[in-house]
């Protein structure tokens, strides 16, 4: 079994709202609480992209951009949300994410001269750096050290965890509530290889634009898991380029780079993940009706 700690995939994010596909297949949804507890982000590294719920970025970069500059800078990226925070797959990995960025991009800095890049105004309002350095320094003193005036590459190890610490409790990072779909016996992580994984995050996102109101997160898992499973049996047909709905939400279609192939919702809701039977059409023989989701917002690879 996989780790039940572990996020692989992101299904769903809406207002405070994530519903995760976990290392160990189960599904799990978290909601309320603050965006750094929701994304396992406690720095709240953030990569801008173009049309995000952040009206307030100007970039034309595509979020696919955003995403892979994300995962290349830092280990455990998993996606990134609909503001541009990043998700990991661990707090811990967030954690290590935000100490690689203070390290090698503001060792030379003084707290406040780091803070001058690293809080900067967005869609969470104006960032206020004094008083966010006063609060950092107030933690350090509750440990035990005193930050003021050192830069950070100076900073012993224990200096170091109160910043990240203070840093923390800055971001707001207050746990809201978490509730556990448990893992189908046939949907363990064995089921998804990592090119399935990408198939299966980018159709679990398009789905629940359509249908994540009238189906669970862990249906919205199964016919993902099936869209992944559809595009490793028609691989000869090429990458998977986008997802599809037909007009009447019974038939998911898979646009690969050389045709496309289809499965009917309901099969896929029912499919036994060993059963190679599918139903596949050719970009030719699809029906009219099918109705594209829209794809996937124009993003920027831009953190702090």
């Amino acid at each position: 079994m996989g780790d039940p700690h572990k996020i692989t995939g992101l299904i769903r994010t809406e207002g405070k709202t994530r519903v995760y596909q976990m290392d160990d297949g189960s599904v799990e949804t978290r909601e309320g609480g603050t965006v750094s507890w929701r994304n396992n982000n406690p720095g709240n590294l953030k990569f801008e992209y173009a049309n995000s719920a952040d009206k307030t970025v100007h970039t034309a970069r595509t979020k696919e951009a955003a995403l892979t500059a994300a995962q290349g800078r830092y280990e455990g990226v998993v996606a990134l949300d609909q503001w541009g925070n990043a998700v990991f797959e661990t707090e811990a990995a967030g954690r290590a994410a935000k100490a690689q960025l203070l390290r090698n991009g503001h060792g030379d800095k003084t707290i406040p001269e780091m803070l001058k890049g690293y809080a900067v105004d967005d869609y969470t309002g104006k960032a206020n750096t004094d008083a966010y350095a006063q609060s950092v320094y107030a933690v350090g003193d509750s440990q035990g050290v005193d930050l003021r005036g050192k830069k950070i590459k100076d900073l012993s190890e224990r200096e170091f965890g109160a910043l990240l610490d203070g840093m923390k409790k800055v971001e707001g990072f207050q746990e809201g509530t978490v509730s556990r779909t448990q893992p189908r016996a046939d949907a363990g992580p064995e089921a998804l290889n990592s090119e399935q994984q990408k198939v299966h995050q980018m159709a679990a996102e398009a789905l629940s634009r359509q249908l994540g109101t009238t189906h669970s997160p862990e249906q919205i898992d199964t016919l993902a898991r099936s869209a992944a499973a559809v595009a490793t049996e028609n691989a000869g047909r090429g990458d998977v380029q986008g997802v599809f709905l037909s007009k009447d939400q019974q038939t998911i279609a898979l646009k690969q780079a050389f045709g496309i192939s289809e499965i009917g919702v309901p099969e896929a809701l029912n499919r036994s993940f060993t059963d190679s039977t599918l139903k596949v059409a050719s970009r030719e023989g699809l029906q009219p009706n099918l109705q594209e989701q829209p794809q996937a917002p124009q993003t920027a690879a831009l953190s702090r």
